[in-house]
């Protein structure tokens, strides 16, 4: 009898330590999409923040320099999450992608490049985004 009762308990500490993890999967997403939708808000409520090829005064640009290292500091957040996680690689590198297109030229920058870690520069250098 005490061997069923130790059966089930490491059973039941299996399954509690299982729905633990997806629960704070799901608590995990739902801020790292909190966080994007006010990077977002930002975006709208600034739209010279999001533009290519725009002339930017001065205070724009520097609005665009804290923006930029913003989104960027967010998609290497992203990147080691996925890392972790290959599931949110379906939903997150598609954004990566995207914001890639609009702020390459920021991260390319020497003086910007030395914030981010080396194997994040090489997969966004690389630009493949392919879910495997």
């Amino acid at each position: 009898m005490s061997i069923l009762a130790t059966m089930m308990a490491i059973f039941a500490l299996i399954y509690s330590m299982r729905t633990y993890r997806k629960t704070m999967q799901i608590v995990h997403y739902g801020e790292i999409d909190k966080m994007y939708f006010e990077i977002l808000k930002e975006a709208l409520a600034k739209p010279h923040l999001v533009r290519q090829g725009i002339e930017r005064d001065v205070e724009q640009a520097t609005e665009y320099n804290v923006y930029a290292f913003i989104v960027w500091n967010f998609l290497e957040s992203i990147y080691d999450r996925c890392m972790l996680d290959s599931e949110l690689k379906t939903t997150w590198f598609p954004i990566i992608e995207a914001e890639r297109s609009i702020h390459l030229v920021w991260i390319q920058k020497s003086e910007n490049r030395a914030k981010f870690k080396t194997e994040f520069l090489k997969f966004i250098d690389e630009g493949k985004f392919e879910i495997v």
